[in-house]
């Protein structure tokens, strides 16, 4: 207990008017959210919110490193882990992240809780903790085939009980989009022969039948001379660049295939090779 005897009380003075001199501008974006670019833009906008998040830079760091999020789904010995030169993203499914964030926000609309965008940015992010969201590693390629709808992910290759998330929230998603989940799993179990097919990920090696001998490519052991002699011929000049003509010379003599190094003006070869070097 609190004994009264021990209190310190203080007497404050009241202020009945604060004098402001310059409103300061409103540093928060309002959105109509009735209009539908708005509302695009408020999603976009919490998308940007979620992926740029501390929490969310440390939570897809976590997958990476402790639940093999590395290597891509699709194509074998595609990973990251010996070199960052390859880009493995983490793709969002069957529930794109714009998908979630708009459930959420219905769902937060419906209960009357509070609409501001870090509110259900938060949400958006506990769902993540919680591995309610469907994640799959796929390379940058792979990515990009996937929202272009050139190639089908099957709903049992994604790591997170996004089952939960569909039973939560399911009011408060869109019919349409519960029947095209019911299509994905359905495909997934039944293994779709068209929707099976990967070749579009096959290595495709090109030969190439030019029959005109212009365009051929010359023997290494011939382009290995060449440059040899050409070494050879810019050691001999001094290393001086050729003029114009000198350079027509040199084209000339690689046409007839019977080349022999290129001598430029002996005058201007004389001047450089007598002149001594000075330090001074």
């Amino acid at each position: 207990m609190i004994d009264p005897d021990g209190l310190n009380i203080t007497t404050t003075a009241l202020q009945d008017t604060i004098h402001i001199k310059e409103v300061p501008e409103l540093d928060m974006e309002v959105y109509s959210l009735e209009d539908d670019k708005e509302f695009d833009k408020f999603m976009k906008d919490i998308e940007g919110q979620v992926r740029r998040s501390f929490e969310y830079r440390q939570f897809i760091s976590y997958i990476r490193d402790n639940m093999n999020m590395n290597q891509c789904s699709f194509l074998q010995n595609v990973s990251n882990t010996d070199t960052y030169a390859i880009k493995i993203e983490i793709h969002h499914y069957p529930f794109t992240l714009r998908d979630i964030a708009e459930i959420v926000y219905r769902k937060r609309k419906y209960y009357g809780e509070s609409l501001n965008l870090q509110m259900i940015a938060k949400e958006v992010m506990e769902l993540h903790y919680k591995l309610m969201i469907g994640l799959i590693p796929l390379s940058e390629t792979v990515h990009e085939l996937a929202h272009s709808g050139k190639i089908f992910v099957p709903a049992d290759k994604v790591m997170g009980r996004y089952d939960l998330f569909v039973y939560y929230y399911k009011p408060f998603i869109e019919p349409q989009q519960l029947e095209t989940l019911s299509r994905i799993e359905r495909y997934t179990v039944e293994q779709h022969g068209d929707l099976q097919n990967t070749t579009i990920l096959n290595e495709n090696k090109v030969q190439y039948d030019v029959k005109d001998s212009s365009y051929l490519l010359p023997e290494f052991s011939t382009i290995t001379n060449n440059m040899i002699e050409q070494i050879k011929t810019i050691k001999e000049n001094n290393y001086i660049l050729p003029n114009v003509q000198e350079v027509k010379m040199i084209e000339d003599h690689m046409s007839t295939k019977t080349y022999k190094p290129v001598t430029f003006d002996p005058a201007i070869k004389a001047q450089y090779t007598t002149k001594k070097l000075s330090l001074e």
